[in-house]
């Protein structure tokens, strides 16, 4: 599992006194920095690897600006060319809300999805989940 704290800004709040749900992708995304780093080490944009398929997050409580969050991540599923991240973001020791996003290795030139190499392919297995 990778984790990584954030610290909930005032400007992600809305007037309903939470937090915007628009904020959640951000936060999910940039955990999930250390699985771009496998692929691209130096975060090379001119050469990026992946590409985003599909994100779904499930809101399971508000999350309000008082507390920090946690994000929690795994990989629920490796296939050829794509993999799930599943995520979880914690506040106060309550799960808030729970997401998963599907990533391919894309070769942007052909235009086609690529085989994971094994040696990224393990260290994505490193961080597996199995998930009910």
């Amino acid at each position: 599992m990778l984790s990584i704290k954030f610290d909930v800004r005032f400007y992600e709040t809305d007037a309903l006194q939470h937090v915007s749900n628009t904020a959640l992708v951000g936060w999910f995304e940039t955990a999930r920095l250390p699985i771009f780093k496998y692929f691209t080490p130096e975060l090379d944009l001119s050469n990026w690897p992946l590409i985003l398929a599909n994100y779904n997050v499930d809101f399971l409580e508000q999350i309000y600006l008082a507390d920090p969050v946690e994000v929690k991540t795994w990989i629920s599923h490796i296939g050829n060319s794509s993999f799930i991240v599943y995520q979880e973001l914690w506040q106060s020791s309550v799960k808030k809300a729970k997401g998963t996003t599907t990533l391919v290795r894309f070769d942007y030139k052909s235009k086609k999805s690529v085989r994971i190499p094994d040696d990224i392919r393990a260290k994505l297995e490193a961080h597996k989940i199995e998930l009910e």
